[in-house]
């Protein structure tokens, strides 16, 4: 069975236009919201930029405030199971 061809009228013809406007419109929005959102993570990156630099500025040991923020992030139990492991391995290697 083979296909069947379209009929080509001026209905079908404002159709197709229709859809391809519409996915358009579609794609416009959606790269514009994403360009929006890469604006603000480089505003939000540009603040803490700032933010270390001034704490920095303090006299604060950034490297060690950044490990601080890197730890705080982890899961409390994760942290503690990985210091168990570590002990044992000191312990296997004294």
């Amino acid at each position: 069975m083979g296909k069947l061809p379209f009929k080509e009228d001026e209905d079908f013809r404002k159709h197709n236009q229709k859809a391809h406007v519409s996915a358009a419109e579609e794609l416009r929005k959606f790269i514009e919201e994403v360009e929006s959102d890469d604006a603000q993570i480089a505003d939000i990156q540009r603040d803490k930029k700032d933010r270390f630099t001034m704490i920095k500025s303090k006299g604060y040991n950034v490297k060690a405030l950044r490990r601080l923020l890197a730890e705080r992030k982890k899961d409390m139990g994760e942290e503690q199971e990985m210091r168990d492991v570590m002990e044992q391995y000191k312990s296997l290697l004294l």
